[in-house]
């Protein structure tokens, strides 16, 4: 993973720095490793665009406060469809959401990462799909960072059959809790952001619940 420093990270973005500071106000922010706030103030890992991408673009179909639910609570499924694509670069990955009863207010919402044959297979009985290419969020990503002379070349994450995977995951779960008691200095920005991560209608689904644990919660 590569270090950025604001600036890199809002010009890969698109973002101008008053509107990120409004999404993160809003509670609209969402950063690798399923926290809203960076490791260090002021510093990005390139993960964190994959987030952020993650949550504008299902943003435009469940909203921006769902999408940065599934955003943070799902990391684990949507960096493995990441890992996935940087090793094999011959096919496309997508993140994708079932949704179950109503769409416009469904029961429950599955999520699901992989291949289309995949996702089509884990959502066959939902009553609407949302796929998001993960593949085409890397691509643009890192035109993006080369028109802006950064080079975001490298892998973004290991597949999740490497042994890194796990290990890394590991590893920033002390981060997480570190990023998180960060939070508690804002007692409106935690409640926002455990308000956020309570919500039990939104699953992985059962394939991928025997490959990892769920991060929601």
């Amino acid at each position: 993973m590569r270090s950025l420093s604001r600036t890199q990270f809002l010009s890969v973005l698109g973002l101008r720095s008053g509107a990120f500071d409004a999404l993160q106000h809003a509670g609209h922010v969402a950063l690798a490793f399923g926290t809203p706030i960076p490791a260090t103030p002021g510093r990005y890992f390139d993960l964190d665009l994959v987030a952020m991408a993650l949550a504008m673009g299902l943003g435009q179909s469940v909203g921006r406060q769902i999408s940065t639910i599934i955003a943070l609570g799902f990391f684990n499924e949507w960096v493995s469809a990441v890992g996935r694509a940087d090793a094999d670069r011959t096919r496309n990955y997508f993140f994708a959401l079932g949704l179950f009863g109503d769409p416009k207010r469904p029961d429950e919402i599955w999520v699901t990462n992989g291949t289309i044959e995949q996702i089509t297979s884990d959502l066959r009985d939902a009553s609407s799909v949302i796929a998001v290419n993960i593949t085409d969020i890397l691509a643009r990503l890192r035109a993006k960072a080369h028109d802006a002379g950064i080079d975001l070349s490298q892998p973004f994450f290991y597949p999740p059959d490497h042994e890194r995977f796990s290990q890394i995951i590991t590893e920033f779960e002390k981060e997480r809790e570190a990023r998180v008691a960060r939070l508690r200095e804002s007692k409106k920005n935690l409640r926002e952001y455990q308000t956020l991560m309570s919500l039990k209608n939104i699953k992985a689904v059962a394939r991928l619940r025997g490959e990892q644990n769920q991060p929601t919660g």
